[in-house]
This record gives C-alpha cells, structure tokens and sequence, in this order.
C-alpha cells in the first residue's frame, strides 16, 4: 500500500530532490543507526502514508490527553529523558515554493524558523542543516539547543526531515532533562538513525535524476 502510494507521488518527490539551491546530498547518514536498537513493531502516521519501528522499549504517549500543534505521534524512555516526536509541517502554498526553490533545506529552515517564534531567542542551531540519504530515502537535518552559559548541561536536540510527495514530516529527537554525560546526546541520535533508517513512505533518490 505504502508502495503504491508513493509512485503516485514519485514526479513530486524527484522534482523536490533536485532543486536548483539543493545542498550537496551525502549518501551517508550523520549518525550511524544501533543495530537491534528497535521494537519489532511500527507506528505509523495518522492518514497511513508513514510506518517506522519506535526504540526497543519506549513508551507511547497518548497525546489526546495533551494536544500539540501538528504532533502525531509521541515516544519515550522510560526514564523520560528523551523523546521521539513525529510531526507534520503545514504544507501552505508559500512553503511548498520555498520547496521548490531550496530543496530539502527549506524543510529544515520552516522547521526551526517555527521552533524559534515559539521561544524568540532563546534556541540557536549547534550543527547545520545537512541533506543526506539512508536506505535510498532522502533527508535533511539538523541540531539544535537551548540557548543558556552552562554549556555542559543544556539539552542537546536532533531535528530529521521528509517528505512522501504529498505531505512533509520531521522526526525529532528532543532531550527532556540535560545529558548525564558529554556522549548520551550523541547516542539517542544514532537512535533516532535507527528509527529514520526504518521508515516506510518516504521519497526517495533517483540515480538518474540526482547524483552524490
């Protein structure tokens, strides 16, 4: 189903890869994913065009309870240290040209562009947009944090971006309490790898249109 679904969507998809302002495009991923790191079973996306594996033994929270804003679906450890959030971007018509016009960067740029009219100057980005490939799927992505002078303890944040052709998602990796050392950041993101690398739905790269 998922299949289908996207080859009906595939000249939407291709065209968004190749953008004229279109960042170089890594075939490796930032992080690499943990191996045995997921659940056996998916979630998936509201209207059905998404599926992933969650993290082996995270918890899933029931968001009806707590409504946010274009959230759809919500994990976490058990500790509650860290969260895997999956939301849709509003794909309003100037967004979708901005689409057109930057490529997959332009996803990661609204992303945080709306992060940061929630909290004005109070978040700044620690490692910028990168678009990358996994699994033959493309990406863009990028890392954030909480503006604050304790460097060691502020909360390190991870933002993976996508599309299925007809509508666009980020998948966020978001630290709830500050980090118990310099490492555990970086460990919950290749986490998030893992969950990216699983994903079902997501356009993917043409070696006849798009080259690394």
């Amino acid at each position: 189903m998922l299949k289908r679904y996207f080859l009906l969507l595939l000249p939407i998809a291709i065209f968004i890869g190749c953008g004229p302002a279109q960042k170089t495009i890594s075939p490796t991923a930032p992080y690499a994913p943990i191996p045995g790191a997921l659940d056996e079973n998916y979630f998936h996306s509201p209207s059905g065009d998404l599926a992933a594996h969650y993290p082996k033994d995270w918890l899933h929270v029931d968001i009806q309870t707590i409504p946010m804003a274009n959230v759809e679906e919500v994990y976490t450890d058990h500790e509650r240290r860290w969260a895997l959030v999956l939301s849709e971007i509003p794909g309003t018509a100037e967004f979708r040209r901005s689409v057109e016009r930057d490529g997959m960067t332009a996803l990661a740029d609204q992303s945080f562009s709306d992060r940061s009219a929630k909290a004005p100057g109070k978040l700044a980005i620690t490692r910028p947009a990168e678009v990358y490939t996994e699994n033959g799927k493309l990406f863009a992505s990028y890392e954030y944090t909480e503006v604050t002078p304790d460097s060691l303890h502020r909360k390190e944040n991870r933002i993976v971006l996508f599309t299925t052709g007809a509508k666009f998602y980020e998948l966020g990796m978001l630290e709830l309490d500050v980090p118990r050392s310099p490492d555990e950041p970086a460990q919950n993101f290749r986490i998030l790898e893992s969950v990216t690398a699983s994903l079902e739905g997501v356009a993917e790269v043409r070696a006849d249109t798009t080259s690394f």
